[in-house]
């Protein structure tokens, strides 16, 4: 599969068609967009922020790059590379395939999947992704990783993308907007939500909170009333063995632990010299209901 630049970005103004014109990104409005140096661009209008600089910071974009360059989740972006080949391998001869990581953070597991699907030896196919994220620090890390993939601002609540352009949605340990995800899913379009399990990262709850819930994850209800359906369910489950102080460090600094834990909880966490930790996150791939079912 050959990757190639998408061609669905919408202004997140009028709504209109984006197109490329050198350093810009502009629409038939005359709205206009610069392309960043880093080759990222900012479609996140003020309107559509709570805050001024939403999302992770750049010191959890950091912790969460130190981490993840470590290979700790790597099962967790073989997983999802699995399932998602085996997806590209059976949709329609449609090109390109069109990818979305809606939430991306620093582009960890977008870059791994698309690795991946660039070696795949169907000749007659194309691959286009795109990652979005509400932190520009998150997208400004992201955008290092290459410029084959199309790092953008944004809101899942305002995916500023052309409505059934999207063939493979991820959305890995993110905030879901079902109701614009289905706007945005292609016929055959398909969405891997990708949540933590009861036992993620249970020992490192259980050092920094008095007490610890099992929670499953998180309902699918909201994606019922929009038409989705759970179509297949699975679950990761690893250990990873003596992990040292300073990666223990960047994974609290990633989460949202970070600010959940009280301060005797986080000086608990940073006492620890070693921990094995378990992972255990649930994958779920959700699609359109057949059209009888509506019925």
């Amino acid at each position: 599969m050959q990757v190639v630049p998408t061609t669905t970005l919408l202004c997140p103004l009028c709504s209109a068609p984006l197109q490329r014109a050198q350093r810009q990104w502009q629409c038939s409005s005359n709205h206009c967009f610069d392309i960043a140096r880093q080759g990222y661009v900012n479609l996140l209008p003020v309107q559509h922020k709570k805050s001024r600089e939403p999302g992770d910071s750049k010191a959890m974009v950091l912790a969460r790059r130190n981490f993840l360059e470590q290979g700790f989740y790597r099962p967790i972006a073989e997983k999802l590379t699995a399932l998602a080949v085996e997806k590209a391998s059976v949709e329609p001869a449609a090109s390109p395939f069109a990818v979305l990581d809606a939430g991306c953070g620093e582009g960890y597991y977008l870059e791994y999947l698309i690795r991946a699907l660039g070696t795949l030896p169907q000749a007659d196919r194309a691959v286009s992704a795109v990652g979005l994220d509400i932190s520009k620090d998150a997208i400004a890390a992201a955008a290092r990783r290459g410029r084959d993939i199309q790092w953008v601002v944004g809101t899942n609540v305002h995916p500023p993308l052309a409505p059934g352009s999207v063939d493979l949605l991820l959305c890995l340990f993110g905030f879901p907007s079902f109701r614009h995800f289905r706007s945005l899913l292609s016929e055959y379009g398909r969405c891997i939500l990708v949540d933590p399990g009861p036992d993620h990262l249970i020992e490192l709850r259980e050092t920094i909170y008095p007490e610890v819930r099992r929670s499953p994850a998180p309902s699918l209800a909201e994606a019922e009333e929009q038409g989705l359906q759970l179509q297949h369910a699975e679950t990761l489950r690893y250990t990873i063995g003596d992990m040292e102080q300073a990666q223990i460090h960047n994974l609290l600094s990633m989460t949202p632990h970070l600010y959940k834990a009280s301060t005797e909880g986080k000086q608990s966490a940073a006492n620890l010299a070693r921990m094995d930790l378990t992972v255990d996150v649930v994958f779920r791939i959700v699609g359109a209901k057949p059209a009888n079912e509506h019925q």
